[in-house]
């Protein structure tokens, strides 16, 4: 399974900062209202997060809960 970091929206590099039609602006915008399935919290620019289904889940949140299913 493989982790990724959660992109920076305000970054100008990486998303358009005016309404756009881009499909590549939209997925990355799509964290700005994504909540993790375990702790409930929002997504912030440089966390690790990995995909599940449709949405998403912190790093630390899903690797403490395989810890705990230990």
């Amino acid at each position: 399974m493989a982790w990724f970091v959660v992109p920076d929206t305000t970054d100008p590099d990486l998303v358009c900062q005016e309404p756009c039609d881009h499909t590549d602006c939209a997925a990355t915008r799509r964290f700005d209202s994504m909540r993790c399935r375990i702790c409930g919290q929002g997504f912030e620019a440089g966390q690790r997060f990995y995909y599940e289904g449709d949405g998403a889940v912190h790093g630390v949140c899903l690797e403490k809960e395989a810890r705990d299913a230990d």
